[in-house]
This record gives C-alpha cells, structure tokens and sequence, in this order.
C-alpha cells in the first residue's frame, strides 16, 4: 500500500501536484491556443480542491507533446494554465520555466490556497533522461509530491521516478482511485463482467486483453479491432483498416493480429461475441455511399468498401449484453464516431452503458473524449485518461513512477 495525499500534513506546504497535463491544442476563433478536451483537467478537481481547502500552495508540474529537450513555443504550457483558471474560477498563474532562481523565488513567496504552473518540463532533456541533477532541481521547488500522472507512471522520467528520490511523494486522489478499480477489475470483478474492445488496434492492448479475457464473461469486439477477427473467421472486410504484424514488447516475438485474433476466438469461444451486422462506405473520409452488411445472412461487403460502424442488430445484441452486466470495462471506440454518420454504435453503447447501475469503466484517450462529446464523462463509475500506463497496469506490470512512492 502506498502513502495518499490523506496520509500527510500538506497544509502551507509548497506541493508539486504532478498532473498528465498532456492535452493536444487548438487554434479558437481569435487563434488563441486552446485544449481540445477538459476531460485531463477534471480528473485532478479531487486533488486540487482538497489541497485547496488544506491550504497547500500548489505548484503544478507536468509536460505538453514531444518538444525534444527544446523550447517549442506552441507547446507551452499556458493555455492549459489558463483553462484550468477559467474550470476552477481562480487563477492559475503560470511561469516561463520550470527550474532556476526565479521560479524559486515565485514559490517561495506564494501564499496558501495560491496556485502556480510550471513551464513544460520536457523542455529540457533532462526530463525524459531521469536525469538526477535535474530531478533535483524540479523537487526544490517543493516541500513533497503529490503524484497523480497515473499516465505518465510507466515512464521513468525526472519528474515521475526522480523527484521522488529527493523529496517525500505520495499518491493523489485521482491515481488513488485508478489503482484501487483497476485492482478490483483484476482480482474481483462483479459478475457479470463485460469487457468491451474496439479502437484500432490489438497490439497496445494484448497484455490487458489476455489478462482480462480470462476473468470476462463476455467480451464485445468493435471498431477496427473487429475486423481481424472477422478476417480470422474467413469474412471478407473489404479494404477495413486492418493492423500490420508486431513485435510483442513482452517477449520480443513477431505477431500476426489476425493469428491472435484467431487465438482468441478458439481460446474463449464462449466468451467473444463479434458483429452481426456493420455500416460499410465506399470512402472513409469523403463517403457518398452507404450500405448495412448483414454478416449473419452471409452478406458481402462491396469490392473497395471499408466497414466503419456497427449495425443495429449489433447494437441490439451489444445493447442487451451490457444490461445484464454488474461490472463493465470498455476500451476503444466502436465505430468512427468523430463522423455523424458513423456514430451510432459508439454513441448507443456509451448511453447503455451510462445508463447501467454496476460498476462502468472506460479506459483510453479516444474512448474518454467520445463520452465527452457525449455528455456522458461523468455517468460512469470511472473514467481513465492513462492510456498507455492503464494497459500496462492491467497486463500485470509495476509502474515505477508508481513504486516508487512513499509505502504506508
């Protein structure tokens, strides 16, 4: 068990709140950089509000894309500063830099309940280097850390394994509770337990899905990951989107997706149920035609055509599934929803879902803002915006940015 922000005194203390701040920007109307999503900023309210009304000082610290260890001047981090002041209604001030004498001086002279952010720390490479010198430098900054970056927790950088080797650093809230649903999902999970797959691939999701395909009781396969095991059933999908063999990173073995597809289908028989029917077009991103596919009647899709949403009887069946479930996981989209016309299968499964009284979890970047653009994010149980490091944790891994945290 590790040490929580409930654990330790952090009142008037300067409190580095590590946050997954990495939230892609866009250019508004007046051309002002703005995030795309607040789904990353809300996940930290429970962290930030209780550090507020402890009177902590916080000083959030965190990273935007890939700069290279180099300024990239539309990679600061204001904009994020700046739409966190405007959530919370209070300001948020943000700082050039995240190390040096004058980023010191600013905090030391911050008052409880004040709030500063620092500049994108993989402005330096020191960052993504774990560079101790420069881990040092960003933990002066603070009395401890609260890590709540659950998705920045399978890295080994400065600011996620190498503050913690200068400063005491204990789990936030919101890290708290991925922890404690991803530990339920993987040794108790209520029954029955759905786990629903889509997105469009397998490969960044084959350790969480072997784990958790041995605990599901069922398991609803969507979106472009369909299509190789409708590929390993022998159904022809056209000119689908369809994942190029990898290297699995476990052992270093090459994989064929259809092959595991095919592994699965004879491995949980019972388990994984696939589409009945799908939405195929003629063009993903100019589509004039449209036309429902009715597998189960042996229909075939068009020569050139592309399936791109789930069919109505798919959605029935999926629909039906869902309700009869006590705890459900859900990673990847199901069809492509950011296109109105192929939003439905998305869109439906989402309102189903929400509209469950068990235990509902989505996992994945591209699943959480669907919910989002929804209005769903905050019908479920949880929602996890930790993407890569969430797999990792359901395939079984130690996250060190996770180990190493203050022990209870």
């Amino acid at each position: 068990m590790k040490k929580t922000i409930r654990d330790i005194d952090v009142a008037g203390k300067r409190v580095l709140h590590h946050c997954d701040f990495n939230i892609k920007l866009r250019r508004d109307e007046k051309g002002n950089l703005v995030p795309v999503s607040d789904i990353r900023l809300k996940a930290y309210f429970p962290s930030i509000f209780y550090l507020l009304e402890k009177k902590a000082k916080i000083v959030f610290i965190s990273y935007l894309e890939r700069p290279g260890g180099k300024v990239v001047e539309d990679l600061r981090m204001r904009p994020i500063a700046k739409r966190l002041s405007q959530l919370i209604n209070k300001e948020v001030v943000v700082l050039d830099d995240c190390i040096g004498p004058q980023v010191s001086q600013f905090i030391n002279q911050m008052k409880p309940g004040e709030m500063v952010m620092l500049e994108n720390t993989r402005f330096y490479p020191g960052e993504e280097a774990d560079d101790d010198q420069f881990a040092g430098q960003l933990a002066s900054n603070g009395d401890l850390m609260v890590e709540d970056a659950f998705g920045h927790c399978h890295r080994v950088h400065a600011s996620t394994t190498g503050i913690p080797r200068h400063i005491p650093s204990v789990a936030g809230l919101y890290l708290e509770q991925e922890v404690d649903i991803f530990d339920q999902l993987m040794v108790s999970p209520q029954r029955p337990f759905i786990l629903i797959i889509g997105g469009t691939k397998t490969s960044d999701k084959m350790g969480a899905f072997k784990k958790l395909a041995n605990l599901a009781d069922k398991i609803l396969i969507g979106g472009a990951v369909a299509n190789n095991f409708l590929k390993a059933k022998g159904i022809n999908v056209g000119n689908s989107f369809m994942e190029e063999p990898f290297v699995d990173k476990a052992n270093g073995e090459k994989i064929d997706p259809i092959s595991l597809a095919k592994e699965l289908i004879t491995s949980y028989p019972n388990k994984i149920v696939l589409p009945v029917d799908l939405v195929a077009s003629d063009n993903i991103s100019n589509p004039l035609q449209l036309q429902l596919i009715n597998l189960s009647q042996n229909q075939v899709i068009p020569d050139g055509w592309l399936f791109l949403d789930l069919g109505l009887q798919t959605i029935s069946l999926y629909q039906q599934i869902i309700q009869s479930g006590q705890m459900i996981f859900w990673d990847g989209p199901l069809g492509k929803y950011e296109d109105e016309k192929f939003r439905a299968g998305t869109l439906k499964i989402a309102q189903t879902m929400a509209e469950n009284k068990g235990t509902t979890v989505l996992a994945g970047g591209d699943t959480a803002a669907a919910a989002e653009q929804f209005d769903l994010v905050f019908k479920y149980t949880h929602v996890s915006i930790a993407g890569g490091a969430a797999l990792e944790y359901l395939a079984g891994k130690k996250l060190p940015g996770i180990e190493a945290l203050a022990d209870k």
